[in-house]
């Protein structure tokens, strides 16, 4: 893709990442803590929710169905914003490296 062998793809990228800094900003740190505590709340729910329904005190179906719609809303946004995070990453190491647009050697 780049033309370029492996070797020196990587040794491209590895110079670079010492040259772009850590993957995570803190903002970006915060923002995935915030995610992660969302993700947890609402898995707190769910634990409760199949708790109640192990010691034979079924819910109905209708009950659930926020809890399930919540957890892949916040799932939904924790994997966007690591994408959007990674992908701005890999772009920076890219340009770093030289490696963007098809520049070589």
């Amino acid at each position: 893709m780049f033309q370029l062998d492996r070797a020196e793809t990587l040794r491209r990228i590895i110079r670079a990442s010492l040259d772009v800094g850590p993957a995570l900003s803190a903002e970006n740190s915060r923002t995935v803590a915030a995610l992660a505590s969302q993700v947890r709340m609402v898995g707190r729910n769910l634990g409760q929710l199949l708790h109640a329904i192990h010691s034979g005190h079924a819910a109905p179906i209708e009950a659930a169905l926020p809890i399930w719609e919540a957890l892949d809303e916040r799932v939904k946004a924790v994997d966007a914003e690591l994408t959007a995070m990674t992908i701005a990453h890999g772009l920076k190491l890219r340009k770093a490296a030289h490696l963007l647009d098809g520049e070589g050697a």
